[in-house]
């Protein structure tokens, strides 16, 4: 979901999306922010007479603002990650503010990562303040820089409150990772999260505040799914990663037709295929790749299919071997850095696949079971 969208500009690689549910939702923004800019006005004893443009046109102007104080929010945190040998997968901008996808997050720097964005915000606030009270512009342009000042000192204070996967929960996280572990302070964070969101929730209600009840919804879902992904990593550390994959391959040729290759994975229930190149001068075909059913699906629903089985095959595939702890492709499932992990041989040859549905059942087993370790042991 966090990595879907349009992408409208890549920022030091980094491609910069705009999720459906941003479009929907900004005429929303647009008003409310007039309606914030008609009440600033208002406090600042300036008249509607006086302005040039109308408040819904300020309101749009401010939306705008808003978002791209968003993004500037998001960039901060990638800063930090890109700093510290992190890969920034994408970032999105959605309908309840944008989301970066950074791989192989690491915990000793998430307090620091995670602060950079309200920190960020402070700073974006405090300097349209200043701005508002130096420059000599008009009186509704002075309107506008103050509402946009004060909206940044609540997005800023908003992300520090201690609700996990909101920036000041993911700093909580981290200033309590030496005394507690990476397992229990999860859990506590997790947990303020949750109890926090129910507050949202209720106050959202109450107040008749759709989008109070949104970010509750958001943030209740977001900590259930940290500690869910956390147990998963603690349940299978140690455990080699073969024990998780599925054989079910077939094998396909890098020309042939993709359609005719997602027929035959259907047609004999296979999660994907090793993808052969062509035969030269006598030699047997080698491997050079896999391509699994999602990457042919996804090709063949766009509708501009290439013709060949090797344009679709990606070439980034995170790869495992047989003795490999299952942790780190539990983690890149999780996150969405890969819908599949190959597992290869000694020989480095795919001889399996690692998808959600194979964690998802050993993780089911295992909880029917009541066990930590035994019987997957």
């Amino acid at each position: 979901m966090f990595d879907q969208g349009l992408t409208v500009l890549r920022i030091r690689g980094i491609p910069v999306r705009l999720h459906i549910t941003l479009l929907i939702f900004l005429p929303y923004v647009a008003y409310a922010a007039a309606s914030q800019f008609s009440l600033v006005a208002r406090s600042l004893g300036i008249t509607r007479e006086a302005m040039r443009l109308p408040p819904l046109a300020w309101g749009a102007v401010l939306a705008v603002g808003l978002f791209v104080a968003i993004l500037a929010h998001e960039l901060a945190h990638c800063a930090v990650a890109l700093r510290n040998g992190m890969r920034v997968r994408s970032i999105t901008l959605m309908m309840l503010g944008g989301v970066s996808l950074i791989e192989r997050e690491r915990p000793e720097h998430e307090a620091w990562m995670a602060f950079a964005g309200p920190l960020m915000s402070f700073g974006i606030g405090a300097v349209s303040y200043v701005a508002y009270r130096v420059l000599p512009a008009p009186a509704e342009v002075r309107v506008a820089l103050l509402a946009f000042a004060i909206t940044n000192g609540i997005l800023g204070a908003f992300n520090l409150l201690p609700a996990f996967p909101m920036d000041g929960g993911r700093v909580l996280r981290g200033l309590l990772l030496r005394r507690l572990g990476p397992a229990r302070a999860t859990r506590v964070a997790t947990t303020t999260g949750r109890a926090m969101a129910v507050v949202f929730g209720i106050l959202g209600l109450l107040s008749w505040n759709l989008i109070l009840v949104l970010i509750a919804a958001f943030v209740y879902m977001g900590a259930s799914a940290e500690q869910a992904r956390t147990s998963a990593r603690d349940l299978l550390r140690g455990l080699p990663v073969a024990r998780f994959m599925t054989d079910r391959l077939g094998e396909a040729y890098a020309d042939e037709d993709p359609r005719a290759v997602a027929e035959r994975l259907l047609r004999q229930n296979l999660v994907g295929a090793r993808v052969l190149d062509d035969p030269r001068d006598g030699q047997d075909r080698r491997e050079i790749g896999v391509v699994t059913f999602w990457d042919l699906a996804r090709r063949l629903e766009r509708g501009a299919t290439p013709a060949t089985i090797g344009a679709v095959m990606p070439v980034d595939v995170l790869r495992a071997r047989v003795g490999d702890d299952a942790t780190r492709s539990i983690e890149a499932l999780a996150s969405g850095e890969a819908s599949a992990v190959a597992v290869l041989d000694e020989g480095e040859h795919v001889i399996g696949l690692v998808t959600p549905a194979e964690i998802q059942r050993a993780l089911a087993l295992a909880g029917a079971l009541g066990v930590a370790r035994g019987p997957l042991g």
